[in-house]
């Protein structure tokens, strides 16, 4: 009596003497067709991505059986022939993701053929296509003819593809290239000024360095004013500190009017005091010049007018225009004309003042050409240094705040607008307070931990939503404010872009035409042969 079994929902008839491993396997063997009689789609089941796996497999299995290895296939339970792979495939194919892998399957085998020696030329793809199609097509002698047929027409095509892609990529790698050298180019004195306040110590809201999502985010939670406040008031140390450093002076040292006058008096005993036994000087030409240039402006308007335009520039001038003076003389006028200067200056004469200084240098100039003149380098390596460290205190002194010993890095900012020739831990303050006067104010105070715009937003909330929790947010503002300026955040996204390739363009040489050229035909090939 024949056994009956049910399976894909039919009635299954086998003969009584058949082992129950015997009707498995026949069941199994004969799936595809049972399936497909009681409408069953395999594939229905399947994730996209195991649609595609399961065509990559179906793919290479083929090329495999095209090169004799069917049996092998057997043993792992595969099909061993073309048509029984059909129809094991015919639900699978059916899907854009099984098609899909099946096309990556087929190709996968064919990369080897990139290394052939002539792959290159369209005479060369066209041989390797070939032979790539008769070897991985299926059937008898005239299948494999067939496949060479395509092969030969692939590998042709994959030589022109390769070609056509590889000179688009050359022409987007040279775009990239072009844009990134733009950017930097157009960017080079922000950039330039971030990483100067970077390497001094500054802190910088990172929306006014670059202004990425994130940034923009945090930036408007924290409150772009406060934060900018909360920053110059950090950075407030750090210009106090570089100011210091700059005339050499002590961590805790003071920053007062009687404490700078102390340091001028120390730089003028070590590097002036000598020159008083340097004996006469005689003026050249070049101190001449330079009274003249003081005295330009005003010897034109007292041709025309002798009795309006006397002033006392036109009569500090000629007082200094003497042909010999006494070294020791000449260090005592400088110390006049600097101390007329400031007197001019705090009475409002600026114009006295500028003329004052100007004269004073002219002094001080003639000296040191006197010196090097002379051959005494170290006296004139001490007079210039005392020179710039009387100059740099002058410049801290019209910076700094008398009350609190605070230096504004804007008022040194406006004196490097002005020509004021900066140099060192001065300049970079200067700097950094033009690119980001936010961030570099003076604070007539010093910013709470808390705003009252901090409690407003936070009990605004809670009272728009009914929820006392929302109370929580007061606190989401300062933590956003300390995120922003801490140094793990300023480190990673409150400096410059680094301008570097990105990994499309890094990619783009990979795919000229000379790997294309070599990798397409055997891909292509191989596929159109599986067709």
């Amino acid at each position: 009596m024949p056994q009956v079994v049910e399976a894909y929902g039919q009635r299954l008839e086998f003969p009584d003497d058949m082992s129950r491993e015997q009707m498995a396997a026949a069941i199994k063997a004969n799936a595809p067709k049972l399936m497909s009689a009681a409408g069953v789609n395999p594939a229905d089941d399947m994730s996209t991505a195991e649609r595609t796996l399961a065509g990559v497999g179906s793919g290479m299995s083929s090329v495999v059986r095209a090169l004799g290895g069917g049996s092998l296939l057997a043993k792992f339970g595969l099909p061993a022939t073309k048509e029984e792979a059909q129809d094991i495939d015919a639900p699978l194919m059916g899907s854009t993701a099984g098609k899909v892998g099946r096309v990556i399957g087929a190709a996968a085998p064919a990369l080897p053929t990139m290394l052939i020696p002539g792959v290159n030329t369209y005479a060369g793809a066209s041989l390797v296509g070939a032979g790539t199609g008769a070897a991985f097509t299926e059937g008898g002698a005239m299948d494999r003819l067939g496949g060479a047929a395509f092969g030969g027409i692939g590998g042709l095509a994959g030589k022109g593809l390769g070609d056509a892609l590889g000179a688009g990529a050359r022409f987007a790698g040279s775009k990239m290239a072009a844009g990134r050298a733009a950017q930097q180019t157009a960017n080079a004195q922000r950039d330039a000024a971030i990483n100067t306040a970077r390497g001094a110590g500054y802190v910088i809201p990172p929306a006014d360095v670059r202004g990425s999502f994130m940034n923009e985010l945090l930036g408007g939670l924290s409150g772009k004013i406060k934060t900018a406040q909360v920053a110059s008031a950090r950075n407030q140390g750090t210009t106090n500190d570089l100011a210091r450093r700059a005339l050499g002076l002590a961590d805790d040292a003071p920053l007062s009017p009687d404490a700078l006058q102390a340091f001028r008096n120390t730089a003028a005993s070590s590097g002036y005091a000598p020159i008083r036994a340097a004996g006469e000087i005689t003026a050249d030409a070049s101190y001449s010049k330079a009274l003249d240039a003081i005295a330009g402006q005003y010897q034109g308007a007292a041709r025309s007018f002798p009795g309006a335009a006397k002033n006392a520039v036109l009569d500090m001038v000629e007082g200094l225009k003497q042909s010999k003076f006494d070294a020791g003389d000449a260090l005592d006028m400088v110390k006049v004309l600097r101390e007329s200067a400031d007197k001019a200056y705090r009475a409002g004469d600026s114009g006295l003042g500028k003329a004052s200084k100007a004269a004073a240098s002219a002094i001080e100039d003639q000296i040191e050409r006197h010196l090097k003149d002379a051959g005494d380098a170290a006296a004139m390596a001490a007079f210039r240094r005392a020179r710039q460290d009387i100059a740099k205190s002058y410049s801290v002194q019209k910076a700094v705040n008398p009350a609190t010993g605070d230096v504004s890095a804007q008022s040194l900012s406006r004196e490097l607008s002005k020509g004021r020739p900066l140099s060192g831990e001065l300049r970079t303050i200067a700097e950094v307070g033009s690119a980001f006067p936010k961030a570099t104010q003076t604070l007539k105070e010093s910013p709470k931990a808390i705003s009252p715009l901090d409690f407003l937003s936070g009990g605004g909330l809670a009272a728009l939503s009914g929820n006392p929790m929302a109370l929580a947010t007061i606190g989401a503002r300062p933590a956003a404010r300390s995120l922003l300026l801490s140094k793990g955040y300023q480190g990673l996204l409150a400096r410059p872009p680094s301008y570097a390739p990105g990994i499309l363009e890094l990619g783009l040489p990979g795919l000229e035409s000379q790997y294309l050229g070599r990798i397409a035909p055997g891909l292509l090939a191989a596929n159109l042969s599986q067709q």
